[in-house]
């Protein structure tokens, strides 16, 4: 069975830490009095060795007097405790409500509780330090359910003008005669003007307020959901001051249409996407006011909501285009989706409270064996964030309306996409994912073996292999460890409770667990190492040497011959890869290739399209896969102009001037699209962390661009010249990069924080861990300098080999900073059971 405080642990949402129930600190006030039952008066709340001695000596001295007492008498103290603890049990007569009275006193600020503590427990310090962390706790938690509730109404509202806006926009573009597109789960699904006109989009305002009661169908009262609870405790509905407030409120959450609006984020790459999701969701209500000639006073909500249900004469003179309502809807959708789960996380909170409560108050009756559980919690249950019902109520409204307009009135459906269901792994994916792990373990084994021979390898020997067909393996190689990295990712992404479906956007139900992440690498790494296998067993079996007779030795200089149908083998190795990834039919987790396809072609059309979180994931993740950009082109050289067939080696290729140039354009080519990107949403939202970004990339752009150009004029009077400006560029880029993933993607070396060099709000236990991360960070950062500046030329080493091998420390070095960058973010999007 799992403790409690584990159970705990794994439901909180870390950014609310500080405000849920503190049940390890609870728990160490009840070891206190414990210990001060059993050790007597004398121990000290500090433990300090002194009081632990003295109350030792003094337990000793009366467990001689109890002896000494028992033997005359026979009147053992109570429970066996000592005779000077007797006074704190329970005695005859004396009932658990005569000893405690919990009081309760409203302020502006919410309910303040305070127990007062009678004769005999009130004269333990202990107890009363245990009762007033309760108090404490309960206040607190019951402050900020309310808080937050409050926040959530007024998104409440926000989210119902918005789906009145998106009914009347569809009005219009029914009155313009367009015929209407509603864009569903599975596709767009259209209707035409007649049925539209006589279907629900056609009601009239009354019949739409009744439709959508999301704020307004609360209690019997008059009084809205939002006016009620945004209005200061203890002062009436009609205070003139309270409009106001709740104006401000509205104007502050308006822009917030995500999941987490009210966790605040550290990061500038969530800043961006926040800004990029709220100016979107108000793009239509923008042009819907521009056309306008009535503009409504921004500060009269009954005005606005009247002006926004509109006249049908304004209504019918706005005209909007298919692509403007569909983008309208589909972020409407999402806005209800992440109201839900905030909704959800809210309700969760709430529950693991009272649950808290409950648990530490029996504890405490357990220790003492008196009866305050049922008397506390009494009180536990009145408080507000017990009784009120107001998320409750929201969340059902919310289904209605996300059932009745997003989903086609299939419960189903809706609540597939309001609580998506966390995929689960089969028996039949562990099954495959032990099959695939032990055969690459075997075709490991097998191809050294086969290596060892002499005849295995091309003309050449081993650097034959290694400048000729092993760039075209190392290419899928380098792509089946980044999946590896990738898996361990999720894994940890999941461990930490970091909502990375929500962040990356991934369709609800649709995301890859890290199991199965781990079943594409094992599957795709078999397919690899069988084809090296393959490679070298028809070389094997196509040698032929008839001067050589069986049995004997070959010299290396007899090894001259490797077969053609060999060297297609890698070929046919990347092209089949190549066609896994587009294969159109639903095998293979179609969903998620199309996902990862969808963010290739925006990351590629980057400056003509709104920059997601996905996308310039995506980017960063080619940015340390250069190699594997290198290596298709010499892919496409090496077979395209056929010296696969004359069994030449890459320098043929490298000294081609076309190669050469085109290489600029290869090995710049994931940087460029990252600064893009930056450029892009610098100047849409206005972020400096961006154009800095954008800095950082372009000093990587211009080392990789040196680099390239020492490696095409190399043994030219321009080597020396481009080799110092190369050098200079590299450590550069070096420290640039390094001190923005530490202080900026990861936040950490803040001087400040309460956590030295670290940050004020950290997810791991260990702190140790955050330090190990920056050391092999900036480790790994001069692996892919000793790259730039071609560190195996002056040691004799093979260029192919060391690329490669410093291409495992960058995927590495990436898999890290993936971890840290999603952990660092202060706002985590958690996910919730449900």
């Amino acid at each position: 069975m799992v403790k409690f405080s584990k159970e705990l642990q794994s439901q909180l949402v870390p950014e609310w830490q500080e405000a849920y129930c503190a049940y390890a600190e609870l728990k160490n006030d009840l070891k206190r009095i414990q210990q001060h039952r059993t050790m007597g008066p004398t121990y000290t709340r500090s433990g300090t060795s002194l009081g632990i001695l003295r109350s030792i000596a003094s337990t000793k001295a009366a467990n001689l007097t109890k002896t000494f007492t028992r033997t005359f008498s026979r009147a053992p103290s109570p429970r066996g405790r000592p005779d000077y603890m007797a006074s704190l049990s329970v005695k005859p007569g004396v009932h658990s409500k005569d000893v405690i009275a919990i009081n309760k006193r409203k302020t502006e600020d919410g309910d303040v509780y305070m127990t007062e503590l009678r004769e005999p427990i009130s004269i333990s310090p202990q107890d009363i330090t245990y009762f007033a962390r309760l108090d404490a706790q309960l206040t607190k938690v019951n402050k900020f359910y309310k808080k937050k509730e409050t926040e959530n109404i007024v998104r409440a509202g926000v989210l119902e003008k918005k789906m009145y806006e998106l009914i009347h926009a569809q009005e219009a573009v029914a009155r313009q005669g367009i015929p209407v597109e509603y864009a569903t789960p599975l596709g767009p699904v259209k209707q035409d003007h007649d049925a539209h006109m006589t279907g629900h989009h056609m009601q009239n305002p009354k019949e739409l307020s009744d439709e959508l009661p999301l704020i307004s169908e609360d209690t019997e009262r008059s009084e809205s959901f939002l006016m009620e609870a945004s209005a200061p405790a203890g002062k009436h509905q009609e205070d003139d001051d309270d409009d106001g407030e709740i104006d401000d409120a509205i104007s502050r959450y308006i822009v917030d249409q995500t999941a987490s609006k009210n966790l605040k984020t550290g990061s500038a790459e969530h800043r961006s996407k926040e800004s990029a999701a709220s100016g979107s969701i108000l793009k239509l209500r923008s042009a819907m006011k521009a056309t306008s000639s009535v503009v409504p006073d921004p500060v009269d909500e009954d005005k606005e909501l009247e002006y926004i249900r509109g006249d049908d004469d304004v209504e019918s003179q706005k005209t909007y285009t298919q692509k403007e309502l569909d983008e309208a809807k589909r972020l409407l959708r999402r806005a209800f989706v992440d109201f839900y789960r905030s909704l959800s996380l809210l309700s969760s909170y709430r529950s693991v409270n009272i649950t808290a409560f409950a648990k530490i108050t029996k504890k405490y009756d357990e220790i003492t064996g008196w009866a305050i559980a049922p008397i506390y919690m009494k009180e536990v249950e009145s408080s507000h964030f017990v009784t009120s019902k107001k998320i409750h109520k929201l969340a059902t409204k919310v289904e209605d309306i996300y059932i009745k307009h997003f989903a086609d009135g299939e419960r189903k459906k809706a609540m597939a996409q309001l609580r998506p269901v966390r995929r689960q792994g089969t028996h039949r994916t562990t099954f495959f994912l032990g099959l695939f792990s032990g055969s690459s373990i075997a075709l490991l084994i097998s191809f050294f073996f086969l290596v060892s021979n002499p005849l295995a390898l091309k003309k050449g020997g081993g650097m034959g292999y290694l400048n000729t067909v092993f760039p075209v393996f190392s290419t899928l190689m380098l792509v089946a460890i980044h999946m590896y990295f990738y898996g361990w990712n999720v894994y940890a992404w999941q461990r930490t409770r970091i909502n990375y479906p929500f962040i990356f956007e991934f369709s609800p139900g649709t995301e890859l667990r890290f199991r199965e992440v781990l079943l594409l690498s094992t599957g795709f790494t078999t397919f690899l190492l069988a084809g090296m296998n393959i490679h070298i067993a028809v070389t094997l079996l196509t040698y032929q040497d008839p001067q050589v007779s069986p049995g004997v030795a070959l010299a290396p200089s007899a090894l001259n011959d490797t077969s053609t149908a060999a060297d297609v083998i890698p070929l046919i190795l990347v092209l089949t890869s190549l066609l896994a990834l587009f294969f159109p039919f639903n095998i293979l987790y179609r969903s998620s290739r199309k996902f990862f396809l969808g963010c290739f072609r925006r990351l590629v059309i980057a400056p003509l399209i709104k920059v997601k979180l996905s996308d310039f994931f995506l980017g960063d993740q080619f940015t340390s896969q250069v190699l594997v950009f290198r290596n298709l082109e010499y892919v496409t050289c090496y077979y395209s102009s056929g010296f696969f067939l004359t069994n030449e080696q890459d320098h043929v290729c490298k000294k081609n001037s076309v190669y050469q140039g085109f290489g600029y354009v290869v090995a710049l080519l994931p940087y460029w699209w990252r600064f893009l990107q930056c450029l892009r949403r610098w100047i849409e939202e206005k972020d400096v962390h961006q154009r800095d970004n954008a800095a950082k990339y372009m000093s990587a752009i211009v080392a990789v661009g040196l680099r390239q150009a020492y490696t095409n004029y190399r043994k030219t009077p321009s080597e020396v010249p481009l080799l110092v400006l190369m050098i200079v560029a590299s450590i550069v880029a070096t420290i640039f990069t390094n001190y923005w993933d530490l202080c900026i993607d990861w936040g950490l070396l803040n001087k400040q924080s309460k956590n030295k060099w670290l940050r004020d709000k950290i997810i791991l236990k260990n702190k140790s861990l955050y330090f190990i991360a920056m050391g092999t960070n900036s480790v790994l950062r001069l692996a892919w300098l000793a790259t730039l500046i071609q560190a195996p030329v002056s040691l004799g080493l093979n260029q192919n080999a060391f690329d490669v091998c410093m291409a495992v420390l960058e995927i590495l070095r990436r898999g890290i900073w993936n971890f840290f960058r999603y952990l660092s973010t202060t706002r985590l999007l958690i996910e919730i059971s449900v």
